[in-house]
């Protein structure tokens, strides 16, 4: 064998070994790993916090076939309050003893932001994190403020609609309150500001006012059933002309739509902001596959494959320092079964955003916004 040969060999072995060396550091750290999972399974959101759950349990499956490692996970819900998830959050750091923790809500964020600084790991929280938003050790998957409503707002200027007479109704939840401002604030163009009742009762009124202004563009920034129970009242008090508009609670809340008006041909033309990845991806092919192969008799619904991506890209970027696993996450860049999976300066990840409009009583996706 000449010297160059020689050479070739002994770098492939020497990547070979490289290669060994990293898989088998990464099972040793992540063996017997407990991760918390704060979800709201029930109460408004709890649908989207039981997908989500679904998307997080079919990851760790993945992750110990791929890894030949177990990563337990223990399972709390705040059932949408941030009292009830402070005081599950004190469970799971303290009796359990987590070493890493997934968060759902928005209140419960806002509850524990102070006591987990000091809990030795980052937390991953999925849906929407209305305070305290810094670079700090908080990672969102789903929307923020940046890096949406401009793209949606650009997307309906650009749609012509009828925008002679708009009005944005949104619920006053920290969320919802927040998305609103910003999209109004993006948006740039007159339009009145309604904040819905807390109380299902009040829509009703709520909905009156809303006709009574004659708006050819109403936007809904509501949580789901609200939104649901407010768009049912709306209805019969405008003409059809009048174009309904809503942001990701449509599609959150499908089920809520479906039951307050029967059937979402209703609302036909109507169109909703969502997240969505390549359906047709090799990532979300994978997290499909091992889908159904634990819930055989379900398809995934909202927010399952971002559940997925949250526990793979966290588990992906651990390491036991809590500054080089924050500092592994931030430089994050890859495609994931929900889409491209990278964050901005805060923490808030940049999300792979759609239009769906309601075609034939179902939401369709119609295009995709660019970032």
């Amino acid at each position: 064998m000449n010297k160059s040969k020689i050479i070739w060999v002994v770098a492939a072995v020497v990547l070979v070994g490289l290669i060994i060396f990293a898989v088998s550091s990464k099972k040793s750290e992540t063996s017997g790993l407990k991760i918390g999972a704060l979800m709201s399974l029930t109460g408004d959101f709890g649908a989207v916090g039981e997908n989500t759950l679904k998307g997080i349990k079919v990851a760790q499956e993945v992750y110990r076939q791929e890894t030949g490692n177990q990563v337990e996970i223990v399972v709390e819900d705040d059932g949408g309050q941030g009292a009830k998830g402070l005081s599950a959050y004190r469970k799971l750091t303290t009796q359990d003893q987590v070493q890493g923790l997934i968060n759902f809500f928005t209140t419960t964020m806002d509850s524990i932001y102070e006591p987990a600084k000091t809990a030795g790991f980052p937390i991953m929280m999925v849906a929407f994190q209305a305070n305290n938003v810094a670079d700090d050790y908080v990672f969102q998957m789903t929307q923020g403020n940046d890096n949406v409503w401009d793209r949606f707002s650009t997307y309906l200027k650009g749609a012509e609609l009828n925008e002679s007479k708009v009005v944005v109704v949104h619920s006053i939840d920290a969320a919802q309150d927040s998305f609103a401002k910003a999209f109004v604030k993006e948006y740039g163009k007159p339009v009145t500001t309604l904040v819905a009742s807390s109380d299902k009762g009040g829509l009703r009124s709520d909905a009156a006012k809303i006709a009574a202004l004659k708006p050819t563009l109403v936007v809904f920034i509501m949580t789901p059933e609200n939104g649901a129970v407010l768009t049912k009242e709306l209805l019969p008090l405008i003409s059809p002309p009048t174009q309904l508009v809503y942001d990701i609670q449509l599609t959150t809340g499908t089920k809520f739509y479906q039951d307050q008006l029967g059937d979402l041909s209703r609302i036909n033309g109507a169109i909703a902001l969502g997240m969505e990845g390549d359906l047709n991806s090799a990532e979300y092919k994978k997290f499909y596959g091992a889908f159904k192969k634990m819930y055989p008799n379900e398809e995934p619904g909202f927010l399952a494959d971002y559940g997925y991506d949250t526990f793979m890209t966290y588990l992906n970027a651990y390491n036991s320092d809590e500054s080089k696993w924050i500092s592994n996450l931030k430089s994050t860049n890859i495609e994931g079964a929900s889409g491209k999976v990278q964050f901005d300066k805060n923490g808030i990840r940049i999300p792979p955003l759609v239009i769906k409009t309601v075609t034939g009583g179902k939401l369709q996706t119609t295009s995709r916004l660019p970032y």
